[in-house]
């Protein structure tokens, strides 16, 4: 799970619910889960601002319908509780033929 228009800070204060919920929901082990947080800077018409939102990316392998809107509901009640108003989340389906760990193939 990747978060970026956010504090490192307010990421900190989330990641462990969100891992707990979404391992739930999915039947995975929270030992899968890897939180990566990303510095983001927002620039309109060349000036630097903070004028964006949160944006939190999924890469996982592919899921149902019904699963994506829990997790996207998790996650989105998660940040929202920070005092946000605009979240954005997006799943990036990953191919088991694809991703590789210690050199095999899933």
């Amino acid at each position: 799970i990747i978060y970026k228009g956010m504090s490192i800070e307010e990421v900190k204060l989330i990641e462990a619910e969100i891992i707990h919920e979404v391992s739930q929901l999915i039947e995975c082990p929270a030992d899968h889960f890897t939180t990566e947080w990303m510095h983001t800077m927002f620039i309109t018409k060349g000036v630097e601002n903070s004028g964006g939102y949160p944006f939190v990316t999924i890469n996982w392998f592919k899921r149902n319908q019904s699963k994506r809107d829990a997790v996207a509901k998790v996650i989105t009640e998660a940040v929202m509780k920070l005092g946000y108003s605009d979240v954005c989340v997006y799943f990036n389906e990953l191919k088991p033929d694809h991703y590789y760990e210690n050199g095999e193939h899933f």
